[in-house]
């Protein structure tokens, strides 16, 4: 296997760059012919051609078809991705089980899959689900990223253990599930989606905010993400508050499981469904839950300055509970900050898993293409 460190040779590397250029646009068209490549990236058409050719010979284009130019004797080659280029694996660790999606690396879904939770030791369970997410479509796995309800360290890219943790069945290592294997945790992975593809999208600094079974939030300053030095920046259910942690004191609210050392999601999506109904008392618990998630919201402002916070998770996007958190924020941060909803909604975290898996496989495609 190549080492994805290993700098290239001046020429090699324009060569990737252009190779990446054309690729790119394929991942975007599907299908395309050198004189569209060359226009819509601007480089000459006869680098277009070279680096057409040296794709198609390292077998990651193949020519389709034949298409009018709408020149008079002239016919344009249509070329797509190889079939067996390469495809990724995205998985979703979670107390539901384990979720996959299998895409080539245009982004087309080759399968999907769900597994319940339990039964076997979790690095098991999880490599199991991803050699089976792996065996779907041809060619060889370029990447596969691994979302988990858990911090992960940088370094040693390993889930960390935290005391009352809502997750805290076992332990995973990158390295022990296979090659080419991004861990992180969900919340990372869920700025990212909404990031690349929902509410940040503008932003030049934004916090997501996770509310569900944990808490937890992502910081990015820039395209910089703020991960701490042992992968533990955001976890925000660990705050003081009062003389107790903030997930203890929504606990005492009574959001707390009495089962597991987590939120209890049920409760709340009941508290804010009551409270749109006209329930006082359920709108009395959902400002006192508003509150206490837009102080420590207030304080993360205070700290970082964003200029947008996303509320993500399966109550932290509903509207009611963004309306009390923005209220909190507003009147406690000490400047102006947009509280919003999330945008992406269907797994935040397993869709920001995929966008990473196949940022990696694509640069994984090129870089195979460029040793050949």
């Amino acid at each position: 296997m190549s080492d994805p460190d290993r700098p290239l040779p001046r020429l090699a590397m324009l060569r990737a760059m252009t190779d990446r250029a054309v690729l790119d646009r394929v991942f975007v068209e599907n299908r395309t012919t050198r004189a569209e490549l060359a226009a819509t990236t601007g480089i000459s058409k006869p680098t277009i051609s070279e680096s057409v050719r040296r794709l198609e010979t390292a077998g990651a284009l193949r020519a389709t078809g034949t298409d009018q130019t709408g020149r008079r004797g002239r016919i344009a080659t249509i070329y797509e991705l190889a079939a067996d280029a390469g495809r990724v694996v995205a998985a979703e660790v979670n107390q539901q089980g384990i979720r996959t999606v299998t895409t080539d690396l245009t982004g087309t879904v080759l399968a999907t899959a769900r597994h319940a939770p339990g039964g076997r030791p979790m690095t098991d369970a999880v490599r199991a689900a991803i050699a089976a997410a792996g065996a779907a479509g041809p060619g060889p796995v370029r990447a596969t990223a691994i979302s988990v309800a858990n911090p992960v360290d940088p370094v040693a890219h390993e889930v960390v253990a935290l005391p009352g943790s809502p997750f805290p069945e076992g332990t995973l290592r990158a390295g022990e599930i296979g090659p080419d294997v991004l861990l992180d945790n969900d919340v990372n992975f869920s700025a990212i989606a909404e990031r690349r593809e929902g509410a940040a999208r503008a932003a030049k600094s934004f916090a997501y905010v996770y509310v569900g079974a944990g808490l937890g939030v992502s910081l990015y300053v820039g395209d910089q993400l703020l991960r701490g030095a042992h992968g533990l920046a955001g976890e925000i259910g660990y705050l003081d508050s009062s003389g107790t942690t903030l997930a203890s004191a929504l606990a005492e609210q009574g959001f707390g499981r009495p089962d597991a050392p987590s939120l209890d999601v049920d409760a709340m999506l009941t508290t804010l469904d009551a409270a749109a109904a006209g329930d006082t008392v359920a709108a009395e618990r959902l400002r006192l839950l508003g509150g206490t998630l837009g102080r420590a919201v207030a304080a993360i402002c205070t700290i970082v300055d964003p200029d947008l916070v996303v509320l993500g998770g399966p109550a932290g996007s509903r509207a009611a509970l963004v309306a009390e958190i923005r209220q909190t924020v507003h009147a406690a941060a000490p400047g102006p900050v947009r509280v919003a909803a999330g945008e992406v909604t269907d797994s935040a975290a397993l869709r920001g898993a995929l966008l990473s898996a196949l940022d990696h496989g694509r640069d994984g495609l090129v870089r195979a293409v460029a040793e050949s």
